[in-house]
């Protein structure tokens, strides 16, 4: 639709585009102010823990399934940040990662995150560094990956299952548990006699991964195909007034993807 921002399977990105994108978060890891790389991804576990993760988030006694609307509004606000930082005429959005795909089955990361240089320089999808000063103990330091065998990601058939279920709350819980998965999957653990853990396999550095945003997208798409078939406004009216902290937005404010400026591109998945 036009003046929307289109997002894209990351598989599906022109060379021309996958380079923008690159250029866009190497801009904004060297920032550290509110406009870069590293104060959003601070906003999702350290320090800031606004993260709404299976009905809960940190410092509050309420109890609501804002799993999908917080991440939502979260992406929405990095997708700018992004955006800004983009070369001069890019249309850069963020593009997801399917990892019910067959190329993910084979590949498991993507190749656009996998590779540690790209066109003679760093990959900024690949890693970016966590500074943390304020976290105990302070962090400062490149993320961590280690994935796991590629056919242990959820099927088509999953997703297709996820997408038949009728009711907020059922989909909206049993795709956060697949969501679980893959950051468990993509983090893994280094092996060895003193294992460490990749930063997607723990909530308070998920977000400094590169690959957490286009991991997310896939959520935040698979939401949007569940509407599409089940209504936009198919959610709980209790949840509808509630804030998204910190983004200046509530529950109701983020229902339909179009009104805040974006949309998916086609694809060939049935449901």
């Amino acid at each position: 639709m036009a003046g929307l921002t289109l997002r894209k399977n990351v598989d599906s990105l022109t060379p021309e585009e996958l380079q923008a994108l690159r250029e866009a978060y190497r801009k904004a890891q060297a920032i550290m102010d509110n406009r870069g790389y590293n104060y959003h991804a601070g906003l999702h576990g350290i320090p800031n823990w606004y993260c709404w993760h299976h009905d809960h988030v940190q410092g509050s006694n309420v109890n609501a399934n804002l799993f999908l609307p917080w991440h939502r509004a979260y992406l929405l606000y990095f997708e700018r940040a992004i955006r800004d930082q983009a070369p001069a005429n890019a249309k850069v959005a963020l593009p997801w990662w399917d990892w019910s795909s067959l190329a993910s089955h084979t590949t498991g990361v993507p190749v656009a995150f996998s590779v540690p240089t790209a066109n003679g320089q760093p990959n900024p999808l690949y890693r970016a560094r966590i500074v943390a000063p304020t976290s105990n103990p302070p962090i400062n330091r490149f993320t961590r990956r280690f994935p796991r065998n590629p056919a242990q990601l959820p099927s088509k058939q999953n997703v297709t299952d996820l997408l038949n279920l009728s009711q907020f709350n059922d989909f909206s819980t049993q795709l956060e548990g697949y969501h679980d998965g893959i950051h468990g999957w993509t983090g893994g653990n280094s092996g060895g006699p003193n294992p460490v853990g990749g930063d997607m396999g723990t909530v308070s550095t998920a977000a400094w991964d590169p690959i957490f945003w286009s991991h997310h997208c896939m959520i935040d798409r698979l939401w949007y195909l569940w509407q599409t078939k089940h209504g936009v406004n198919n959610i709980p009216p209790n949840l509808l007034a509630l804030s998204l902290r910190p983004f200046a937005l509530t529950v109701k404010d983020v229902l339909s993807i179009n009104t805040l400026g974006y949309e998916y591109a086609v694809t060939l998945i049935q449901f």
